[in-house]
């Protein structure tokens, strides 16, 4: 009774005029908060709407709006910027195209409102038949990153590690082949591969056609490739001075991790295909002819560009990746591509120095997949006049000497030594398909978890 009298009194106390004040000040604030979060998320969204620009193309959240609260601890969580956001107390995806599948979203929830999935109703994604242990229907034959439709470095390890350890852990017993485990490409997935047979120690090999590294070797110097930390089999968690990780700080981590752990890697090894008999693999390389029990297929797709198909794409001048900047000097340059990739060459090319003339071609009317950091820089490039980018336009033909572009159906004619074009990678189905992996096509079919 003395303490149901004590909480009266509090309570009258509370409720005097300076009480309710403070009270109605809380809740007006807090209104007012949501409403300004509100009307943000819904100018967001309507941009993405007027721009065509709201199917995503990869991996991306897809939002349970009974369990949201619009707590917003997704939206503080996206590390690539504003691109969920709160419509009506739950959170939204308003910048689609921007996303790049991440999940920081999803393990940020604290109501477990989000899944990741792949494709949408409308847009389907072409994804090579897979288990939960990256599996695929050839029994023994695994996929890992980005070949089997996730990229991010942190992914990529995982799926690696994971395909690994179940394929060891699974050897036939009385077969017999040159490696118990054969691992085809030599980027982040195939390392981790690497380092769970080693630590398994299981007799296997990692072939790479070009250089370790894999896609990463390929990017241009001191691009910006890991902001997270990932752990690797025997390693623990990969630890670096700053938390935005450049391409060589990577490649200099894989070449000590290498050295460290005799990782049996064999550069410029090309992988040119397999069969299969009873329980053994024999696959084909450029170097020879090898067996094994299981085979980690971990090659990326960036080894397959989305090609413009138009005429000419096949000139000498035609590339689909910037890897040294510097052998470019006083060009005229053309890049195709909305997304980071074709923002950070565009930056790169333009520098001062090399006195390129860059035209930037963007298809949409803005752009659609690069990071605001990205965008910034190259509007403050192009408003000094060293790009120029064109919206809306994307070219018809290339020459020796020039190409034509279509600018709001206006043909025009560009002098032109150099193209580079980052339109994105394909799933190389006809690849998969030839070693018997089924491909089949999601329409927002969830990530499986492992």
């Amino acid at each position: 009774m003395t303490t149901w009298n004590t909480i009266s009194v509090v309570g009258s106390k509370l409720l005097t005029p300076v009480g309710l004040l403070i009270l109605f000040g809380v809740a007006y604030l807090s209104i007012r908060r949501r409403r300004l979060l509100h009307d943000d998320g819904v100018e967001a969204y309507k941009s993405s709407v007027a721009n065509d620009l709201i199917e995503p193309t990869t991996l991306h959240p897809e939002i349970n709006a009974s369990r949201c609260t619009g707590c917003t601890a997704c939206v503080k969580a996206c590390p690539e910027g504003e691109i969920l956001k709160i419509i009506n107390h739950k959170a939204v995806l308003v910048q689609p195209t921007m996303c790049v599948g991440h999940g920081e979203c999803e393990i940020a929830c604290p109501f477990g409102a989000i899944d990741l999935v792949f494709g949408t109703k409308k847009r389907g994604m072409d994804l090579p038949r897979i288990t939960s242990d990256y599996e695929t229907n050839v029994k023994g034959l695994y996929i890992a990153g980005e070949l089997g439709g996730m990229g991010l470095i942190r992914n990529a390890v995982r799926q690696g590690r994971s395909a690994a350890m179940h394929a060891v852990s699974r050897l036939p017993k009385n077969a017999k082949a040159d490696f118990d485990l054969l691992i085809v490409g030599g980027g982040t997935a195939g390392l981790a591969a690497s380092l769970a047979a080693t630590q398994a120690r299981a007799n296997y090999l990692c072939i790479e056609q070009h250089s370790v590294g894999g896609t990463i070797y390929n990017f241009p110097r001191q691009k910006i490739v890991m902001t997270k930390p990932a752990d690797l089999p025997l390693v623990g968690t990969m630890s670096f001075p700053n938390d935005k990780v450049s391409k060589e700080e990577l490649l200099q981590f894989w070449t000590q991790i290498r050295r460290r752990y005799s990782l049996r890697i064999k550069e410029g090894c090309k992988f040119e295909g397999l069969t299969k008999e009873n329980e053994i693999f024999h696959i084909r390389t450029s170097l020879g002819h090898v067996t094994a029990k299981k085979v980690i297929l971990a090659t990326g797709v960036r080894g397959t560009p989305r090609k413009l198909r138009v005429p000419g794409e096949n000139l000498p001048k035609v590339t689909y990746n910037l890897i040294d900047p510097e052998q470019y000097q006083k060009q005229d340059i053309a890049i195709v591509g909305g997304g980071n990739s074709a923002l950070e060459a565009a930056i790169q090319l333009a520098q001062s120095n090399l006195r390129n003339r860059v035209s930037l071609i963007v298809r949409s009317r803005q752009f659609n997949r690069a990071n605001q950091e990205n965008i910034e820089n190259v509007n403050a490039l192009a408003l000094h006049g060293r790009i120029w980018v064109i919206f809306e336009s994307q070219i018809q033909s290339i020459h020796p000497t020039h190409i034509v572009v279509d600018h709001g159906g206006s043909p025009i004619k560009m002098n032109n030594t150099f193209v580079f074009i980052f339109a994105g990678s394909e799933v190389p189905t006809d690849f998969l398909t030839s070693l018997g992996i089924k491909v089949d096509k999601k329409f927002g079919e969830r990530l499986r978890k492992s």
